[in-house]
């Protein structure tokens, strides 16, 4: 089955009800009540736990998807923005503290109101103890430093990418011992999740080089030769050409690079991919995608030719699906410029992914221009991604200093539902110079704003 809850697409698949009944039945529920009790428990707790992950990936800007499976469940989300360690390790503790904070709050209500407790009904009492018992287990269970488990990711984080076969190392011992652990105490489920844990771990341990054997293997690489200043100079005057919309002398130039190169005692590869290059984006802008493509391809004899030339050529082709993969990938590896966000910000509007297209755009806000970031921020509120439109006009507002800005600011964090920013955001306004009460007040996105006097506060009846 699958629903949307919360902003997130959640699956839950049948191995999943399939367990929890198991997991029930091994815990002693015997009547339906307590069958019935012990699998919405479950249900619950580990959907909080992975909503936990999940609302930590959306303060990224990025849509998480949750799906519940046999082994508990697991939250996925598709980057396009790069999100550094120590965020992932923050990412990969919300899950736990979010059924420690459930249980927390289940454990200070035994504390602090224990007639209450002793009065609620039978069934009641037992769902709140199982609830407790669950999210406490589940929590501590997954902070295991064991692979794919949460602790086996902060771990991972931790350690960072030159450690990957210590971190399968540590993995492996741990979930070995736990699982035999586990078989001595008959806790078959634990047993055979850090069995598997333990046969993963091998398995990556057994995939993964050792560093040194890359950095040897690096090390040993052929070098290019440097490429002579004649050549450089030829490539230089090509590009600036380009830049120029001169694409004949472009074309030009970066012909004779090639014709240079190949004057060489040895082989300059780097300088055909960079011509090549030049060659196909002279052909591109020219309106000849058939032409940039097979510039495209004879670069790739060479090397790895620029990904934004690459998608622009697949983009003209009809290939949009291929080309929002590479542009994502190229941004995923930090490449900011213009030629790789402005063609996957189109895409994305294209396929109706606005709020992704919103965020691509607030993350190299300080790149764009008041008149971009502006249409942006427009499309996003069009696009009723309410936040990401809120955010960019308040960044807009930063930089400008524009009563408008903070207005729109305004008005889409309204929509949001976030009010009190919204009135902030007001308020903000006014202080620029806003004056207009009147649109303000016949303004149908601040009609959340108008009871309780809440926006008369801030802007007075016209």
């Amino acid at each position: 089955m699958s629903f949307r809850l919360f902003g997130v697409n959640v699956e839950i698949q049948i191995g999943f009800w399939i367990n929890a009944v198991l997991i029930a039945a091994t815990s002693g529920a015997s009547t339906a009540p307590d069958m019935a009790i012990w699998i919405a428990a479950i249900l619950l707790s580990i959907l909080l736990h992975e909503y936990g992950h999940a609302m930590a990936i959306a303060r990224h800007g990025i849509e998480p998807e949750i799906t519940l499976h046999m082994m508990g469940g697991h939250t996925s989300w598709r980057q396009i923005l790069p999100i550094s360690r120590g965020h992932r390790i923050l990412i990969s503790l919300a899950g736990p503290f979010a059924g420690f904070l459930l249980a927390g709050l289940i454990f200070g209500f035994l504390m602090l109101f224990p007639a209450t407790f002793q009065h609620l009904p039978i069934l009641a009492r037992r769902a709140l103890m199982i609830l407790l018992g669950v999210n406490v287990y589940w929590g501590v269970f997954n902070l295991i430093p064991v692979l794919p488990l949460d602790g086996g990711h902060v771990l991972e984080q931790a350690l960072g990418p030159k450690r990957v076969r210590l971190t399968a190392m540590i993995s492996l011992v741990i979930a070995g011992a736990g699982a035999i652990f586990f078989v001595t105490r008959q806790m078959y489920f634990a047993a055979l999740i850090f069995g598997m844990s333990a046969f993963q771990s091998f398995q990556r341990l057994r995939t993964e080089e050792p560093v040194e054997d890359l950095e040897a293997r690096r090390q040993a690489a052929p070098r290019e030769p440097p490429i002579p200043g004649e050549i450089l100079s030829k490539l230089h005057s090509a590009r600036r050409a380009l830049a120029d919309d001169d694409y004949a002398t472009a074309a030009s130039l970066a012909n004779e690079a090639v014709r240079l190169a190949g004057n060489q005692d040895e082989p300059l590869p780097r300088v055909k991919v960079e011509a090549y290059e030049v060659l196909g984006w002279a052909a591109q802008l020219r309106g000849d995608p058939n032409e940039a493509a097979r510039w495209v391809k004879a670069a790739q004899h060479h090397g790895t030719p620029d990904h934004a030339l690459v998608a622009a050529v697949m983009i003209s082709q009809g290939e949009t699906k291929d080309a929002r993969k590479l542009l994502e990938h190229a941004r995923a590896s930090g490449d900011d410029r213009k030629e790789i966000v402005g063609p996957l910000i189109q895409i994305l509007i294209a396929e109706g992914d606005v709020a992704r297209a919103s965020a691509v755009a607030f993350d190299i806000v300080e790149s764009l221009s008041d008149e971009d970031a502006r249409k942006m921020a427009q499309i996003a509120f069009s696009g009723r991604a309410f936040e990401w439109s809120a955010r960019l006009y308040e960044v807009l507002f930063e930089r400008t200093r524009a009563a408008d800005d903070a207005y729109e600011a305004a008005r889409s964090f309204s929509a949001e539902g976030l009010h009190d920013r919204a009135l902030e955001l007001l308020s903000r306004a006014v202080g620029a110079g806003f004056s207009d009460r009147a649109r303000a007040w016949s303004d149908a996105a601040f009609e959340p704003l108008r009871a309780g006097h809440k926006l008369e506060n801030v802007v007075p009846r016209p």
